[in-house]
């Protein structure tokens, strides 16, 4: 520990900390604008000049380490000067905004105007007048009059996304940012400039304007579109979101959030929501009271009867599923992994996201971190900047955006068990290691088995963690829905009421297309005696229902997620519900005739599930039997855009054009060519070609409406035509 006094406290803090810090420690407050603590400091605006005994000028604390007996003095005369020049210097030029900017309130300028600077300006000459609303992306507009080029969004980019889209244009008075040339500001990290920027430069497109920080109620609450679990606040006006921003978390998502995280919210209020309990009769569908849905609900699922879905609802709602359907109903046909996926807890050691932080090699096998779980790929690529070793396992290549290693492979299972052998560079590496993270997709059961099996050679500390499924697929599998010993996984139960042998289903939060088998999934509901939907959303699956039974979103009602890491994490309700909406969990405490509220269903949850909520969450399980991965010789990715609750109004400004790909034997063989559109189904897709795709084989994102049927029709070579331009 390294000793110092800052204004006359005796402060000890690590070797390295910045004078800044350390006073931050010390309870001092020194003002800042350019640094961030998730950022490298630059020292460009020199609001944190202080003063340093010894030294012959005021040094800035954001940039200076800390030395032993160092003397700091934060408010001598010439120390507050500074601050009051460097905040004349900034408004001479800024714009008086402040009764209709979206940053008033919570503005940093405005704060530090306040407290530092002067009641008379020395410049009286005319301000400059820039673009007011300048459109960077489809989802952030710049003010350029009010940025005072603190950097903090071009050092994000560039740093923390990996995408130097933006730059500084011009020189001098004239300096602004912008996009750089030839680029476009369409990055997934895009949202978070918005909430870094210091002044009310930047600016949300869908909250601008809708409201101030003091009209608002802030709710904490977990992101529902990914197994990374980003911590994220709700602000809420009259029960409304206006916005999400993120939370700063060590152990998580150190305060970043992707775009579909940050701006995912647009189906609660308006987007088509289910609010009645719908029930058929006569060929139509009716609104009901809960009393008779349940009641239908009840009578349905009897015979041979099995329940998909789970991954997008609480940990609450999949506990009291697995009791209902064992107790209630008696069936062993379940199964969360409606998506593909084999399997959401490691079959060895659950890794911790922290993890990457220390681990000494990270494996990720058939992973796109970009795409699957992208705040991951924010703290991955942070270490891989600083030289940690990182190896991409898959037969595709470009699966990371960061600097890294790629071994190409068409057998991902055997090229593991090559590596925890020993064979290669990679594999010695891998020997060596004090500690390997594996990074998995969840899907292939062979893969699984080889984790295992290099969990069981390795000597030292080794972790894995499954970044595919979705929000709740962890917690919906440490719950119990998946198959039991007599039991049908997903693609069992619908190949069962193809062949008319399952009498009823039970479908929870999933669409259409989310099933990467369209063609099955016809099959089995033309056949079905019984379908029940449960969800938030209207959906094609809700059309075909004979009963409909809608569902909180996860801001209107208490809950957990479970993410990749076995965290269990509080979300709590916030905004106002349409209509007859139940929360998950009470639909399920119904049927099971339990006259329990949210605190008793908790206290069950955690008596029953405790590892869940225990500090230790190291150990893994089984990988369950089954999974469900489409057709033979289809690869089917996932998405973020297309993995949480769609559709999404908000999200469909920065969701990509669909696209399905193709190995270039396959393309030829149906004489198609990059850029060919397919008009296929209810949607269009562009045709890509891929030579690292296995021969034969078609690529596309689990998701895109339309896609499935397209699939399935280029798998069989056929009905193409009319259908390409």
């Amino acid at each position: 520990m390294i000793s110092l006094t800052i204004d006359g406290r005796e402060v000890q803090v690590e070797p390295g900390t910045l004078i800044l810090n350390a006073a931050r420690q010390a309870g001092i407050e020194i003002p800042v604008f350019c640094y961030h603590p998730r950022l490298a400091s630059v020292g460009a605006c020199r609001m944190c000049l202080v003063r340093v005994e010894k030294m012959p000028k005021l040094v800035p604390a954001c940039t200076t380490p800390v030395a032993e007996g160092m003397v700091v003095r934060t408010d001598t005369d010439d120390v507050m000067q500074s601050h009051e020049g460097v905040m004349d210097f900034l408004l001479s030029t800024h714009p008086l905004d402040c009764p209709i900017c979206d940053a008033g309130g919570e503005c940093e300028l405005q704060d530090n105007a306040m407290r530092y600077g002067s009641n008379q300006s020395r410049f009286a000459e005319p301000k400059r007048h820039l673009k007011k609303a300048a459109e960077l992306g489809p989802m952030v507009e710049l003010d350029q009059e009010r940025c005072i080029l603190c950097l903090r969004c071009i050092r994000f980019m560039r740093e923390e996304a990996g995408d130097p889209a933006l730059t500084l244009h011009e020189r001098g008075n004239h300096t602004v940012v912008d996009v750089a040339e030839g680029r476009t500001f369409d990055s997934i990290f895009a949202g978070n400039t918005i909430q870094i920027c210091p002044v009310g430069a930047l600016t949300s497109r869908p909250y601008r304007f809708k409201a101030r920080p003091w009209d608002l109620d802030e709710v904490d609450s977990i992101c529902p579109h990914c197994p990374v679990g980003c911590h994220m606040a709700l602000s809420l006006r009259h029960g409304d979101v206006l916005r999400i921003q993120s939370r700063d978390s060590d152990e998580v998502n150190w305060g970043w959030l992707c775009d579909r995280g940050r701006f995912g919210y647009g189906f609660v209020h308006q987007g088509p929501r289910l609010t009645r309990p719908l029930v058929r009769r006569d060929g139509e569908q009716v609104p009901v009271d809960w009393r008779e849905a349940i009641a239908v609900l009840r009578r349905g699922m009897t015979g041979t009867v099995g329940a998909l879905g789970g991954g997008r609802v609480s940990l609450e709602a999949q506990y009291l599923m697995r009791r209902w359907l064992q107790e209630g109903v008696g069936t062993a046909h379940v199964d969360h992994r409606v998506q593909p996926l084999t399997a959401a807890i490691p079959p060895a050691q659950v890794g911790r996201i922290d993890d990457i932080d220390t681990a000494d090699l990270v494996l990720a096998l058939d992973v796109e971190l970009l795409q699957e779980a992208p705040v991951l790929g924010i703290r991955l690529r942070h270490v891989a900047r600083n030289g940690r070793k990182i190896v991409s396992v898959s037969a595709r290549r470009d699966m990371l955006d960061m600097p890294h290693q790629e071994l190409a492979t068409q057998d991902v299972a055997k090229t593991l068990r090559d590596i925890s052998r020993g064979e290669g560079e990679i594999g010695q590496a891998f020997l060596r290691a004090s500690k390997v993270l594996i990074l998995w997709n969840g899907r292939g059961q062979a893969i699984s088995e080889a984790i295992a099996d290099a969990h069981r050679l390795r000597q030292g500390d080794t972790y894995t963690m499954v970044v595919g499924g979705l929000a709740n697929s962890y917690g919906a599998e440490a719950a119990g829905l998946v198959p039991g010993p007599s039991g049908l996984d997903a693609r069992g139960m619908l190949e069962a009421a193809a062949q008319g042998e399952l009498d009823g289903l039970l479908v929870v939060a999933q669409d259409k297309r989310d099933f990467p088998d369209q063609e099955l999934l016809e099959a089995a509901l033309s056949r079905l005696r019984f379908l029940a939907v449960a969800g938030f959303v209207p959906s094609d699956l809700q059309e075909r229902a004979d009963v409909v039974l809608p569902l909180t979103a996860w801001v209107e009602a208490d809950g957990h997620f479970v993410n990749m890491e076995g965290r269990a994490q509080r979300y709590f309700a916030g905004a106002s519900r349409p209509g007859e909406v139940w929360e998950d969990w009470r639909l399920f405490a119904e049927l099971l005739d339990y006259d329990w509220d949210y605190d008793r269903v908790l206290e069950a949850v955690r008596r029953d599930l405790p590892e869940l909520f225990a500090a230790d969450r190291r150990t893994g399980g089984p990988a369950p039997r089954g999974g469900y991965v489409g057709q033979p010789g289809t690869i089917v990715a996932a998405s973020i855009f297309h993995k949480g609750v769609m559709p999404d109004p908000l999200v469909q400004a920065i969701v990509p054009p669909p696209r399905i790909f193709l190995a270039p034997d396959r393309a030829g063989a149906l004489h198609l060519a990059e850029g060919h559109i397919l008009e296929i189904g209810p949607g269009k897709a562009e045709v890509g070609v891929r030579p690292d795709l296995p021969r034969g084989s078609v690529m596309w994102r689990i998701g895109l409406r339309g896609a499935g049927r397209a699939v399935a029709v280029l798998a069989s070579e056929s009905g193409l035509a009319g259908k390409v331009k």
